[in-house]
């Protein structure tokens, strides 16, 4: 596994951004042709007292998978997303995460990705991914107001 960090989608990302308070602060590396990575959630990812919220299990997911586009350099968005709630993710726990590739259809993109507990499997993702052009991110910095922060993606 390399021991470089992939840059945030950019700093504001809910999953992976480094100046985003509210943010999930997930970092992954390169392993191969996979992305793995590790997250801890606090109370601001709460869902019922003490567990994870759904929707931050499903973040972390996405966001994973997302950040393999790095790995396939690729620009792509998420077309589908079908998550598998294995057990409950508690918080202040460390949670592995890994995504990688199934396969490549044109610009169907099919992902997967998972997010473990001790080696214990807390959720899966099965994704679709369509590539898009790479302006569409640079379209949505600018309609955001906000493309100065706008990372520069290696596509």
């Amino acid at each position: 596994m390399s021991d470089d960090w992939l840059p945030p989608h950019h700093p504001n990302c809910l999953g992976c951004g480094d100046e985003n308070p509210a943010g999930i602060g997930m970092r992954m590396r390169r392993d191969g042709d996979r992305v793995r990575g590790s997250v801890r959630l606090d109370r601001r990812h709460e869902g019922a007292p003490g567990y994870a919220h759904g929707g931050a299990v499903t973040t972390i997911l996405d966001d994973a998978v997302g950040m393999l586009l790095f790995v396939l350099r690729r620009p792509a968005v998420t077309a589908k997303l079908e998550i598998n709630f294995r057990r409950p993710a508690f918080l202040e726990r460390p949670f592995e995460v890994e995504a990688w590739a199934e396969s490549i259809d044109g610009r169907k993109l099919h992902l997967l990705a998972e997010m473990r507990e001790e080696g214990e499997l807390i959720a899966d993702a099965r994704a679709l991914f369509l590539e898009v052009d790479p302006e569409h991110f640079a379209r949505g910095a600018r309609a955001s107001g906000d493309a100065a922060r706008h990372q520069r993606l290696p596509w």
